[in-house]
């Protein structure tokens, strides 16, 4: 057995007293694997951070919660924490997926900046050749008009 866990197992013992009362019908070899199991899924879920649960992650965890279950201790205190971890991978693809969208608005923001700043140059050009026509005698004249008589003055 790891025992890098030790700290966390003595946690959760005194956290949960029950746990450390010997049954006495139960051999030694059956406790030792029981708690050796307790120990795995405690070590899991401390040592697994939330961007870890993927399906892989959730598959292991599956496995060594439904082995622990076959020792029939009372694990309410710590279903929850298991189901929560369980039910963390659809929170984990949205996290994802909206870090994609911020990428993709942030990308989207960049764009529109310089196509803004493309804009106000163009604008400035039209602005400076309408002068330089007007300078040389040139009039702005609609270019939609009629050729006909009277609509239109060269």
């Amino acid at each position: 057995m790891d025992f890098s866990s030790v700290g966390q197992m003595e946690e959760t013992y005194s956290d949960n007293p029950s746990l450390s009362e010997r049954p006495s019908k139960r051999s030694r070899k059956f406790t030792d694997l029981a708690f050796a199991a307790l120990g795995r899924v405690i070590y899991f879920l401390k040592t697994r951070k939330v961007r870890d649960m993927n399906d892989q992650a959730c598959k292991d965890l599956q496995v060594l919660w439904e082995e622990l279950e076959k020792f029939k201790f009372d694990m309410a205190w710590l279903d929850p924490h298991v189901q929560s971890a369980l039910g963390i991978k659809s929170y984990v693809e949205k996290a994802v997926e909206v870090e994609k969208l911020k990428d993709n608005v942030a990308a989207v923001e960049l764009e529109s900046g310089r196509l803004k700043a493309k804009l106000i140059a163009a604008r400035a050009n039209l602005d400076m050749e309408r002068n330089l026509l007007k300078t040389k005698g040139f009039e702005e004249r609609d270019l939609d008009s009629e050729l006909g008589c009277g609509s239109w003055r060269p």
